[in-house]
Order: C-alpha cells, then structure tokens, then sequence
C-alpha cells in the first residue's frame, strides 16, 4: 500500500486559503463575507493549530478575509499570546545556545526561529510553540549531560547506552520553564531518517539575528530538506504551517531547483522532497508552479519509496513500526545492537510502562499492525 494522500476536506476551506496567502500563482478563494460564528470558531481554532495566525491576521488586515470587527480582534490577541510565547522561546533558545556554547559543541537550529528569520518577508508571520536544535551525534551524550546540569529532563529514557549516538533521531527535554526542547541527530525516526546525510548538514549553514545575537541555522538547501522531511513526514494530517514552509523556500530554490535535485538523488531522498512539494502544491492550491514543483508533481516513487512513506502518512501511524523498519536499512554489523535494544531495553527505559517483557512484547506488536499499512 502506498503513501495516503491528505485530502482538502482535513482542512476548513478559509484556512487553506490563509495558507496560501500571497503565494504567487495560488488561486484559494477567501469568503467573501464574515464566516457564521461556529465557522469562524474552528477556522481560528485551526489556524492555531497549523500555526496560521499570523498569515490570518495578515489577511484580515490587508482586506483579503472578510471578518467582523469581534473576529479580526479575536486573532488578533491570538496571535499576540503565539508571539509573547515566540519571545519567550528566544530568549531561552539563548539561554541554550551558551550553555552548549559554554561546553565547545557546536550546533544548528532547526525549523522555528530559523525558518520564521530566515525565509519569511515577516517573522511574525511564522510562530512556533517549541525549540529545535540539531548537534552531532558524537556530541548528544555530553549535550544532554550539560543540559541535565541546568534542569532539563528527559521525557524518555535511552532504550540501551548508545543508542540516542547510533540510531536515533533525538530526544525531548524539558526544562523547569516548561517548554519542549527536540533535540536532534537527524531529521526523522524510520528509514528515511537514515538516508540523511548527516556529515553534509554540517556545512557552514547561515546565520541569522536573535536580540542582537548571530545564531546559526542550517543552509538553505539543507533547510529546505530539513523542511520537506518535517512536512511529508511530520504530522497528520499535514501541518499546513510546514506546507507553507516549503513554499516560501521554493521561491528562492526555483531559480536553481537543479542542484537541489541533486541534492535529494545524494541523499536517496526525492520521494520525500516530491511528496512534501507535490502536497504543498495541490493543498495550497498553487496552480502556476516553478520548474521543482512540476518535477515533484510527476515523480512517480518506487515501491520501497511508497512502503518507507506509507508509514508517515495515515491516522493510525506510529514510531514503533517507523522503529522497526529501520532495521531493515541498517548495515549488519549494526542490527544485533539495534534489534536488542528495541527487544531487551534498560529497566529505566520500560519503568511505568510496561509491567512485563511479555506485557511489552505485545505492546509493540499491536503497535507495529497499528503502524504498518496493509499492502
């Protein structure tokens, strides 16, 4: 079975056209007048959820979304609590970056504040409810270590020492502020995750401001990865915030889409970009697309690259089948480590979750059925 495709009815039709706003060739109708109250309601409930509030505003503003006096102000203070947080975050973000700083490991950002400075006209216009930093794998041990010493918490234990370094995609920490911090070694659990080239992420990136301070995100054509991996693969149903990052993207990447195809056949990984571009295409309604958007649009992907995109795109999907069919990607000197961690994790790592080896044998199971389309 292949990847299921995210139709339009997920979404409230006036949210798409937000989406889509001042997206050159995009043709999404707006309402012409003031949505009834209980559509309105799901509309500004939606737009927090995809992180649309500021395009919405925008909208409203510009005189392109019909509203009431009562529903501009309603996304309007919306959209002031989504920045009051967005500051906060920066501030932390900050606070992060000289703590690693402060232990000589080096970092990226990833998604968020990189993605709202560095390819929005507005950064107001991207929110973000969490913070993302990538780091290498060799240092994600003493990253935690010198995060641990100033409050953060893990939410999941490491399955077996060494395997956050070797296989995984990251971790979640919490620090006593309350926020999430993902930390990154790679861009995605599962196969996919894999493929990433994680010696050409490390390039010299770009840097940006963050009160008055030079912070470094990923390059553009590794962000515009970073940004297909999280919107093919991320959510479901698909984030409409991701979509609109890749849009934005590809009014830069357009002018040379050639070396960001050859980018993607490096990295094994042009069924990711044509699924995140293809969508983000027929979603935002984008009826005049640029020479890598006809590309994706056309790309026809293998029967191994539907299965590995399968797993990320229906209701039902879950990491532990992403886990599993890692497996079968890994070299087979690493499989014995991998496959004994996943079966025979540490004490910590199963503590309050699963009351038995057997309890937690068919936990997984039944994850795995759950997570796994049926062909």
């Amino acid at each position: 079975m292949g990847r299921e495709l995210c139709a339009e009815s997920e979404y409230p039709a006036a949210l798409l056209a937000v989406a889509a706003y001042r997206l050159p060739g995009a043709d999404r109708a707006f309402p012409a007048e003031p949505l009834p109250s209980a559509e309105w309601d799901a509309v500004l409930a939606a737009a927090r959820k995809h992180r649309m509030t500021g395009l919405l505003m925008a909208a409203i503003a510009a005189g392109a979304f019909a509203a009431t006096g009562e529903q501009a102000e309603s996304v309007k203070s919306a959209h002031a609590r989504n920045q009051m947080r967005v500051l906060a975050l920066e501030r932390e973000l900050l606070r992060v970056l000289d703590l690693l700083e402060g232990a000589g490991i080096e970092s990226r950002l990833l998604k968020g504040a990189a993605v709202a400075h560095l390819d929005y006209p507005d950064p107001a216009l991207r929110s973000f409810n969490d913070l993302d930093v990538l780091v290498r794998a060799d240092d994600i041990e003493r990253t935690v270590e010198v995060l641990g010493t100033a409050g953060f918490e893990r939410t999941l234990a490491e399955p077996r020492p060494g395997f956050d370094r070797r296989f995984d995609k990251g971790m979640t920490l919490r620090p006593p502020a309350g926020y999430e911090l993902d930390l990154h070694r790679t861009f995605v659990l599962g196969p996919w995750g894999r493929m990433v080239d994680l010696d050409a992420v490390w390039d010299s990136g770009q840097s940006f401001t963050v009160a008055g301070r030079q912070v470094l995100a990923l390059s553009l054509p590794n962000r515009f990865m970073h940004a297909c991996y999280h919107a093919a693969l991320g959510d479901w149903p698909l984030r409409l915030g991701s979509l609109r990052d890749v849009a934005e993207m590809l009014r830069r990447l357009d002018r040379d889409s050639s070396a960001v195809l050859r980018l993607a056949a490096s990295w094994g990984a042009e069924a990711v970009v044509a699924a995140a571009v293809a969508d983000t295409v027929r979603l935002l309604g984008i009826k005049v697309p640029g020479p890598l958007a006809r590309w994706a649009v056309a790309y026809v992907p293998s029967a191994r690259e539907e299965s590995w995109l399968a797993l990320h795109t229906h209701a039902g999907k879950t990491f532990t089948a992403q886990a599993v069919a890692t497996l079968k990607v890994l070299p087979w000197r690493d499989k014995p480590s991998y496959l004994r961690a996943l079966v025979f994790p540490d004490a910590q790592y199963t503590a309050d979750r699963h009351r038995s080896p057997l309890r937690r044998f068919t936990y997984a199971l039944r994850e795995v059925r759950k997570g796994t389309p049926v062909r």
